[in-house]
């Protein structure tokens, strides 16, 4: 039996944990380059109702890599998906292994 764990990106909108690949800032030119490519190829969901992005996050999809973008501080969500892990005996990582580039 396969466990399938969703992480909160906000809004009551949920993504496989397991998919997840990076979760980054919006901010940089290489991100955005990112998100206009995801765009064209119709591999983006905007997530954010509205909101100003902060994270985001690109994920494993069937056909490629699926671009999400999130109202939620990328901390944030990398704090979920460890404890999503963490409460549901899933650690595939140590703490020291870990490495976050989300400092603000």
């Amino acid at each position: 039996m396969m466990n399938i764990h969703f992480v909160d990106i906000g809004f009551s909108n949920y993504v496989e944990a397991s998919k997840i690949l990076t979760v980054n800032r919006p901010e940089s030119s290489p991100m955005k380059r990112v998100v206009q490519h995801a765009r064209e190829k119709g591999n983006f969901l905007d997530l954010t109702q509205g909101k100003k992005t902060r994270s985001i996050i690109t994920q494993k999809g069937e056909n490629g890599i699926v671009v999400t973008a999130s109202a939620i501080q990328p901390a944030t969500i990398v704090d979920r998906i460890k404890r999503t892990q963490l409460s549901k005996g899933v650690v595939e990582r140590t703490e020291g292994e870990i490495i976050e580039t989300t400092k603000s």
